[in-house]
């Protein structure tokens, strides 16, 4: 936005600037191009600066911008950032028009429209380019429309970053054609509802009726008899390599494995995504084998464990998996993903070393949190060698944030749409984690002097984009190992002119290139990179110049689908009087009991607390007495109902008063199973009577209403 008008920027109404879009996506073989046009309308008094922000594939490489202002179709010219922000300052300043289209992190881009005038339209056109990933036979095609909300301390300017309207609507309609190798296939869409047409230049997918509230997924059926494909394209006088190919799968017998299934319970959950969560729970309870190892966490505000430590997978342990999974819910506040992280690597960590399993974390949602915030739990997940699987659900997910945590740590993102099976999801992901290591894979170029650029991290089953830079620009032949064995042999004659591919190849150049390298690469290949920005400028007759600076205007998003409806839902219903809602619901209760069930003989808690306290001794021996008694009602006597009278059945008289003021002291209560249960748990950790069994650790977590009441980890 002008830097001459950022800092003094009004919000914006729930009339939107953006009056529709339009997407065209054009697939051909394992490449997609696609245009996003979006046409904004100033129905107000005054000239307007339109902000505009969204997200794009990681991968995806810019072709291009062009816009229609005042009746004049323009073509953006990529430059430095700082020059192409001069540009457009100067031309509003001086009552021009312009667009400048900024990266503002990665996959996050920003567009301004500056000095449209009342009444008038301007249509901005983008173009990117994209590859599809196959695995495991299925090709995936999928792109961000909105940017879900994020937890955290947000380092970019609010303006570039509104919060979602829940009463604005943008619509979209989208038409994808497909052309080539997947041309016929069989295709699913689970986002939206599309019309299907095949004629002889290809498949042709009509959206009508959509908005900009979640990401557009589709996947196709790859051909059985698909090895793999390779490309030389034009680079000036030099020439690209590109290499498609798919790795077969594992033929060993699958590794066991320590797994920690980390489940978001953020608000930002809410909806569809927390639906997905508790289906993960289920598929991982299904898909686990016997000499498997688990620990579940969930996390939000705080991280809740479902057991104490990684747990032997026993059919008693399936049983619970399965019956916890309802109570995993949107409930527990902002989005610490980090501490939860934290945790589970701590509990893989702690396990014995050489038992023969990998050890992997399956992280499940929708990335909800500032990227900066990942920073020093990725170092950490790096240093201890445990990877992080990541599966990101939710209509819309931050896969911005995600896939370079999953990357960092040798393992990969999968994204899973509402009405996706995500069984099939996590059992591919269970499959990696199965694997010791990624994929080794060698690639060798018969050009001496060629550049090959690093692979993505690649498990058996996934498919392979491979890039080398050729500078003799001549034919080429590649070969390709994986692991000891020959897998492939390519030979590259024909020279393509491919725009596309070149600029696919220098985005990818440009990921991996160091960062006094990057700004070169970026200007080279015409990409939006933390260093250059696109810019176009209509220039108005004297008599149509613009007076004064613009009134700037964010566009606000639409609430990503799924919570929208669960918003909606939620403010229809009623609250009971006194709840408070700036907490998360595990901690909002109507009656908090901090006391001990006491006769009205017995002092009060207040009484008990006022006199001396125990000796260290007399402590020991209660907590002992009370270890024993509460083993005894759980494990032994089997009851379904146990409280403070059941257990001092089992503890001597004499102690029956110190036992009150333990309780007191430490603020537990014995009014149910629950807290009988808690208790235990309480003093097994503080180290009193003998460690409890898996089985009993197991009966534990079958015996409480929820295992999302259990106390945070501190």
């Amino acid at each position: 936005m002008s830097r001459l008008t950022k800092r003094h920027a009004p919000r914006e109404s729930h009339t939107s600037l953006l009056a529709d879009s339009h997407l065209q996506v054009e697939i051909t073989d394992l490449l997609a191009e696609y245009r996003l046009s979006h046409r904004f309308r100033n129905e107000g008094g005054e000239a307007v600066e339109a902000v505009y922000t969204f997200p794009v594939p990681l991968d995806a490489a810019f072709l291009g911008m062009e816009a229609t202002l005042a009746g004049e179709q323009l073509t953006a010219t990529v430059t430095a950032k700082s020059k192409a922000a001069r540009r457009y300052d100067d031309a509003l300043a001086e009552g021009d028009s312009a667009v400048l289209l900024e990266s503002l992190r990665p996959g996050l881009l920003c567009v301004n429209l500056g000095n449209l005038k009342p009444g008038e339209d301007g249509e901005i056109v983008l173009r990117f380019a994209a590859p599809l990933r196959s695995c495991e036979g299925a090709v995936r095609f999928s792109l961000p429309l909105v940017h879900r909300p994020r937890y955290g301390r947000s380092k970019l300017d609010e303006l570039e970053t509104p919060a979602p309207d829940f009463a604005v609507e943008h619509p979209l309609a989208a038409s994808i054609h497909v052309r080539g190798l997947l041309a016929g296939m069989p295709v699913s869409c689970a986002t939206h509802a599309v019309r299907f047409a095949n004629d002889n230049s290809g498949t042709t997918l009509q959206l009508n009726q959509a908005m900009l509230d979640r990401d557009l997924a589709l996947v196709f059926d790859l051909p059985a008899d698909f090895r793999g494909q390779a490309r030389r394209v034009k680079d000036g006088e030099a020439t690209i390599g590109l290499l498609s190919f798919n790795t077969p799968p594992s033929t060993h017998a699958p590794e066991p494995c320590e797994v920690c299934l980390v489940l978001d319970g953020s608000g930002s959950m809410q909806g569809d995504a927390i639906v997905q969560s508790r289906a993960a729970l289920r598929a991982v309870a299904e898909a686990l084998q016997a000499d498997d190892r688990i620990q579940v966490l969930c996390f939000g505000s705080s991280v809740v464990r479902l057991f104490r430590r990684p747990m032997q997978v026993s059919e008693r342990v399936r049983e619970v998996l399965n019956a916890q999974a309802d109570a995993v819910d949107a409930n527990l506040g902002g989005t610490k993903m980090s501490d939860a992280l934290e945790s589970a690597i701590d509990a893989l960590s702690t396990g014995e070393a050489n038992d023969g399993r990998n050890r992997a974390i399956i992280l499940v949602t929708d990335g909800g949190v500032e990227p900066e915030a990942l920073d020093e739990v990725r170092a950490q997940a790096e240093a201890e060698g445990i990877r992080i699987f990541v599966v990101a659900v939710g209509s819309s997910a931050g896969v911005d944030v995600l896939t370079p945590l999953a990357h960092a740590t040798g393992a990969v993102l999968e994204r899973a749409v509402p009405a996706e099976p995500i069984d099939e999801v996590v059992l591919r992901q269970l499959r990696r984690l199965r694997e010791a290591q990624p994929l080794s894979i060698q690639i060798e170029w018969s050009d001496a002097k060629a550049r090959p650029l690093p692979v993505s991290v690649t498990y058996p089953g996934d498919a392979v984009m491979a890039m080398a830079f050729l500078p003799d620009g001549k034919s080429v032949r590649a070969n390709v190992r994986l692991g000891d064995a020959q897998a492939y042999a390519f030979t590259l004659e024909t020279l393509e002119e491919a725009p596309a591919l070149r600029a696919l190849a220098g985005q990818c150049a440009y990921q991996h290139a160091a960062r006094d390298e990057r700004a070169a690469l970026a200007l080279r290949y015409g990409l939006i990179s933390q260093y250059t920005s696109a810019v176009l400028v209509k220039v108005r007759a004297a008599d149509d110049k613009i007076e004064g600076l613009p009134r700037v205007k964010a566009v606000s998003p639409m609430l990503p689908h799924g919570m929208a409806l669960h918003m909606a839902y939620s403010m229809a219903a009623p609250f009971p009087t006194g709840a408070y809602l700036d907490i998360p619901r595990f901690q909002r209760r109507q009656a908090v009991h901090l006391s001990i069930d006491l006769s009205a003989a017995e002092p009060s808690p207040t009484e008990l607390l006022a006199v001396a306290p125990l000796t260290a001794a007399r402590r020991q021996q209660v907590m002992e007495a009370l270890h024993a008694a509460l083993v005894q009602c759980l494990f032994v006597d089997g009851r379904e109902h146990v409280d403070i009278d059941r257990v001092l059945a089992h503890i001597a008289a004499d102690l029956h008063k110190d036992v009150h003021r333990y309780l007191a002291k430490i603020g537990r209560d014995l009014t149910d199973i629950h807290a009988a249960c808690g208790l235990l748990e309480y003093l097994v950790e503080q180290g009193v009577g003998e460690a409890l069994s898996e089985d009993e650790e197991v009966y534990l977590v079958q015996c409480r209403k929820s295992w999302l009441r259990t106390p945070e980890i501190p």
